[in-house]
């Protein structure tokens, strides 16, 4: 979205919010008791019934920066690795508890919870059959943390002894003999060949959630090496231990994925095909011609669904994972001026724009950044309410008051995006007296202007969506100064909110926890390094021959896809 990682709001509402139950199919339901999409006749045949040479074809939305695993971070490039890699552990697609993936058991945890040790399964072969070893999930890991990769989720995993310091080098002024001293130092071995062992800076009793991760899954050295730069480039050398294989990558165009004979839960798809539709009015018409099996339901199609009895009918409503903010430059006037911040997030209506611009699909962000429904979601976090009257008095009192400087806001193009940014340019005009100038640009270039504090726009529109259930993956990962990857773009540090999570963090008993956390988010809110906007809720059309869906708040998983197939029709 997941990765998760800050997430495009583009690629969020077209890709894939339904994750296949991870049990096995059952004679008179779909798999794992599981929702069956309305309009779909029930499961109640045997897996027979599944066509072995059907293809799926959903929508990717747009070309990925990077299908590297140790370096990607947004939820397009994450679709792509984890249906071609699997973790040590898995998210259950029912709960969304770690579970175990390539490990044949969750992690053994020393007495002092300062080291995990995974074994993997008996077996573990990569797709073209070789076996998967220990050395190759800890290279994996090493190559996130290393400072040559660049990797944009490489601070998640900081808590492992050596990685921040290792990561935090400068490879052009270290030398050779600085950086491999410091890579020495990193906490992840491997004892053998099946047992890889992680040693932590402090207790993390969710670090089983961060073994699920894009982050740490395997890698081959040789192909690695093999490829160079463009190792991703060619199924040759993008050669990984998950459900399929990548068989083609068309660029801008469309990705092919085989079935992976090789992994242990071996897929009923032949091939699933993810094409590259950039507006939501095509992917729709792509949907109706069935060109595409699964497509998004957004504000500008909706009315046209309900209009058409059988649409209506293969129309699911999924929970949502995200809070959509506009984020701020804290470094670039006139978004320094804390009061300004607030004007500006006090100055949206959030419920009317939740009503006109996404025609109800979503839930107004009135409780702070972790969204509803999530652990660590606080109704009583009104600082960021919408009051007219409080954001003018704000604005009146910053240091920008008489002569505020030209502000752009810079979003990733496309007709639903430019519907949304029109809506929050109108209520800053309208409720402040302030121009915003809009500033569409194309999805990649966003991406990349995004993911480096040296070019993040002065004021931007953004998103973060679950990786796993627990707070630490909003607060900490997020806003947390020197590692959280929002902080670090909006240049936000508050050393009363580091230390509040650092202490949920670290603190094992849920309840206590869950308070430090509680806390935290309402001084975040205070801050208002962005401003909170809408929670996702999102609406699918599934076509009626898909089986083997599961509805769950988790985005794009490399979860229970053995599970989903096309039925003969």
């Amino acid at each position: 979205m997941h990765r998760k990682t800050p997430w495009s709001l583009l690629a969020m509402l077209i890709s894939l919010a339904l994750v296949a139950a991870a049990c096995q199919p059952a004679p008179t339901t779909t798999p794992g008791g599981a929702t069956t999409a309305p309009g779909a006749p029930a499961a109640t045949a045997a897996a027979g019934d599944a066509d072995p040479d059907a293809t799926l074809v959903t929508n990717l939305g747009s070309e990925p920066d990077s299908i590297d695993p140790h370096k990607a971070s947004f939820v397009g490039e994450i679709a792509v690795i984890m249906n071609v890699f699997e973790g040590l552990m898995i998210l259950d697609p029912k709960t969304l508890k770690p579970i175990p993936g390539a490990a044949s058991a969750k992690a053994a945890v020393s007495s002092d919870g300062l080291k995990y040790t995974y074994t993997l399964r008996d077996g573990t072969k990569w797709s073209d059959g070789s076996p998967v070893s220990a050395k190759d999930f800890a290279y994996g890991y090493t190559r996130t943390c290393d400072p040559a990769t660049a990797g944009q989720y490489s601070y998640v995993l900081y808590v492992i002894v050596g990685c921040e310091d290792w990561n935090s080098m400068d490879v052009t002024k270290a030398t050779a003999a600085e950086l491999q001293a410091a890579k020495d130092k990193l906490g992840v071995k491997a004892l053998d060949d099946k047992r890889v062992e992680f040693t932590l800076n402090e207790p993390a009793p969710y670090f089983d959630s961060i073994a699920t991760l894009w982050v740490g899954v395997p890698a081959r050295e040789s192909d690695v090496t093999k490829g160079g730069d463009a190792w991703t480039e060619s199924p040759a050398t993008y050669i990984g231990n998950g459900p399929f294989k990548m068989t083609e990558w068309k660029h801008n165009d469309s990705f092919t994925f085989e079935r992976n004979e090789n992994y242990r839960l071996p897929v009923k798809l032949k091939k699933w095909t993810y094409v590259m539709i950039n507006e939501t009015a095509v992917a729709f018409a792509a949907y109706q011609n069935d060109q595409l099996d699964i497509t998004g339901v957004t504000s500008e199609n909706l009315r046209a669904v309900e209009a058409d009895a059988t649409l209506k009918a293969q129309m699911v409503d999924v929970p949502g994972d995200c809070d959509i903010y506009a984020g701020y430059n804290l470094k670039k006037p006139p978004f320094d001026d804390l009061k300004v911040r607030m004007a500006f997030s006090k100055s949206v209506d959030r419920a009317a724009f939740v009503e006109t611009v996404l025609a109800g699909i979503g839930k107004p962000a009135d409780g702070g950044f972790i969204p509803v429904g999530q652990p660590g979601y606080d109704p009583a976090d009104k600082a960021q309410a919408f009051d007219v009257a409080a954001a003018k008095k704000l604005l009146s009192e910053s240091q920008y008051a008489t002569a505020m400087p030209p502000i752009k806001f810079t979003f990733a193009s496309s007709n639903l995006n430019k519907l949304i940014m029109s809506f929050l340019q109108q209520q800053w005009k309208t409720n402040l007296g302030v121009e915003v100038a809009l500033d569409p640009v194309e999805s990649t270039v966003f991406t990349q202007l995004v993911k480096s504090p040296e070019t993040t726009p002065q004021l931007f529109r953004l998103g973060w969506c679950l990786d796993f259930p627990h707070e630490q993956n909003w607060h900490s990962t997020v806003w947390k100064s020197g590692a959280g990857v929002s902080a670090a773009r909006t240049g936000y540090n508050n050393p009363e909110f580091d230390r509040l999570t650092g202490l949920a963090d670290r603190e094992t008993d849920p309840a206590k926890a869950a308070d430090l956390y509680i806390q935290a988010g309402k001084i975040l809110s205070q801050d208002a390094p962005a401003t909170w906007i809408y929670y996702t809720q999102s609406k699918r059309l599934v076509k009626p021959w898909v089986k083997g869906l599961s509805i769950s708040a988790r985005g794009v998983t490399g979860l229970g896809k053995h599970d989903i197939y096309v039925a003969k029709h």
